[in-house]
């Protein structure tokens, strides 16, 4: 629920903003999305966020190009995912942008993780109507 107060918080969304243009990469999970987008930073961009929250989220920052079937999405600088499981699987493909595959496998092995390395696979979207 921090999110819905953080939108609104100007001081919040400026620190926000000059901490991101600042960042070589930027890793969103969830509705985090929606702070980052209200920065204007993702205008632009596609990103995803949580699917029950999605409408909600998209209407909020009508200037990003949401993805409502993502389970995760690099765009730029900016690596976004839907929901808190999706955000290991975003934060794997980043371990494996920046490191390369075989760590990013590495990782997931260490955290006995079943990595969705498919960006593209999102039953989600399909339950809350959004496919």
């Amino acid at each position: 629920r921090g999110t819905r107060k953080a939108i609104n918080d100007q001081a919040f969304l400026d620190w926000l903003a000059a901490t991101i243009t600042k960042a070589e990469y930027v890793a969103v999970v969830c509705t985090g999305t929606l702070p980052v987008a209200r920065t204007g930073l993702l205008d632009g961009h596609k990103a995803t966020t949580n699917k029950a929250a999605f409408k909600w989220v998209a209407d909020q920052a009508p200037n990003v190009d949401w993805q409502a079937k993502a389970r995760w999405v690099h765009s730029g600088k900016f690596f976004t995912s839907s929901g808190v499981s999706a955000g290991i699987d975003m934060s794997l493909a980043l371990i494996a942008h920046i490191l390369g595959d075989d760590k990013a496998e590495e990782a997931a092995k260490w955290a006995e993780y079943d990595w969705h390395r498919d960006p593209d696979w999102d039953p989600f979207a399909d339950i809350y109507g959004l496919a």
